[in-house]
């Protein structure tokens, strides 16, 4: 083990950047409205954004707890995106063209973002920067190869790849792939993933960056209150209880009180503790492979006085994609705090499965588990600081994942008023908003193809 360290409480980066929470507003009466958003996370925020920007829509946003006090301001703070499943072989169950059609819809979140930000006038830091994987066997980088293959059919931005002329599995690769990768030295392999590792042979480069998201949705629901008094309310500590799908309204119900609306979208990670129903009884649920179950994933950080420049790196554990460990990662970027600006080093890797009604985002961070994380992902972040340092974040959240690994956005196929906008799968919040995106099209009235997104 690196060191020898206690419990300690949760402290996220990002929560700390965010500004006092004003008064909390439960939902103290009946309402009837347009549309029912349920969660205040990116993903609700991004979905309420672009329903009160593309329609007339009245829009009335629930959250059990505070803004942004989920997922959302408890991730790693990287903007990617990727797939949790190779695109290879989502291209292989949906078709190129469905698979191309998703990418494209990912890759454009950046520019939503930077919509999202300039009108809602929000000042929270949004930096972009080449990112980079590491890869150590020829499974990981045929895979790979494969996934740019589809990119490259579809014309979509490809991901630049590397490959050390040391790597023995080189004349693996087939020569029908040469075109999609480099070989370099192994000294250029270790200085893009900043390691002094000869195991990792291989590197995938593509456009990364980071941001604060909880600040990002803090700062977006502000200007909502400004822009929209007419048509967008917004009440926190309001736990929705049921929400009852009937064949020309919904109903979402909160304790005692009820929202009557012509739809509701629910936006959450591991949405759990209520129930969907048509007003018959009938339970209205996904299909199995879409059915959010959750990780719960633990983070820590430390802070630099110095200037480093930002940095988003993963690093491959397993020998084959998709195996148990998790891989590792890190996120670095200039962060203000308390103490002025430094640069903060965000790492992780350890994921747990999540287990209904037993995530406390309050528990504390198991030093046990910090001490692992010293000892097997700081030589990652940073080999030169030493073990048994001081930390100076440690947090866990909620991660909505499923088990087809691909985010569920749309229309219940048995209810055109419930839609979804959930499933982050571990992989950054862009996908969050190209889902807001994507329900506000669909209840502007636009009539979209067939999406992998598709509720099923």
């Amino acid at each position: 083990m690196g060191g020898s360290y206690s419990d300690q409480a949760p402290r996220s980066p990002w929560i700390a950047q965010m500004a006092p929470d004003a008064s909390p507003r439960p939902l103290s009466a009946d309402a009837t409205t347009d549309v029912v958003v349920v969660g205040a996370g990116i993903a609700g925020i991004a979905t309420a954004f672009f329903l009160l920007r593309s329609t007339t829509l009245r829009v009335e946003l629930l959250e059990s707890d505070r803004v942004g006090r989920g997922a959302t301001g408890r991730n790693a703070g990287q903007l990617t995106t990727y797939f949790e499943r190779p695109l290879c072989d989502i291209a292989d169950e949906f078709g190129v063209e469905r698979a191309a059609d998703a990418q494209r819809g990912f890759d454009d979140a950046h520019d939503l973002l930077d919509l999202m930000v300039a009108e809602s006038g929000a000042t929270v830091p949004v930096e972009r920067f080449p990112g980079h994987l590491g890869m150590f066997n020829v499974h990981h980088v045929l895979v790979h190869l494969r996934c740019n293959r589809v990119r490259q059919r579809a014309g979509l931005r490809l991901e630049s790849c590397v490959v050390s002329q040391d790597a023995a599995f080189l004349a693996e690769i087939p020569d029908g792939l040469a075109d999609l990768y480099t070989v370099v030295s192994q000294q250029e392999v270790n200085e893009l993933l900043e390691i002094a590792d000869d195991r990792y042979r291989a590197v995938l480069s593509d456009r990364k960056g980071s941001a604060n998201s909880g600040l990002l949705v803090q700062q977006v629901l502000a200007d909502l209150e400004r822009r929209y008094p007419d048509r967008f309310r917004f009440h926190d500590h309001t736990h929705v209880d049921r929400v009852a799908v009937a064949a020309d309204e919904a109903a979402v119900h909160a304790g005692d009180r009820t929202v009557r609306a012509a739809y509701v979208v629910l936006c959450t990670n591991g949405y759990v503790g209520h129930e969907v129903q048509t007003i018959g009884g009938a339970v209205l649920a996904l299909a199995p492979e879409q059915a959010i179950t959750g990780r719960v994933a633990y983070m820590t950080a430390f802070a630099e006085s110095h200037r480093r420049p930002p940095a988003a790196i993963s690093y491959m554990r397993n020998a084959v994609i998709g195996g148990d460990t998790a891989y590792a990662y890190l996120t670095r970027r200039a962060y203000s705090g308390s103490s002025g600006e430094v640069t903060l080093t965000c790492m992780g890797g350890p994921e747990y499965p999540y287990r209904a009604d037993d995530y406390d985002p309050h528990a504390p961070f198991p030093g046990e588990l910090m001490a692992e994380m010293d000892a097997e992902v700081r030589p990652f972040a940073d080999a030169t600081r030493p073990a048994g340092l001081r930390y100076d974040f440690a947090w866990h959240g909620l991660m909505g994942y499923n088990d087809g690994g691909i985010r569920v956005v749309g229309a219940h196929p048995g209810s055109p008023r419930l839609l979804y906008n959930l499933g982050c799968n571990g992989v950054g919040f862009l996908p969050s908003i190209h889902g807001g995106h994507r329900i506000a099209r669909l209840l502007a009235g636009e009539r979209l193809p067939p999406s992998i997104f598709d509720p099923r």
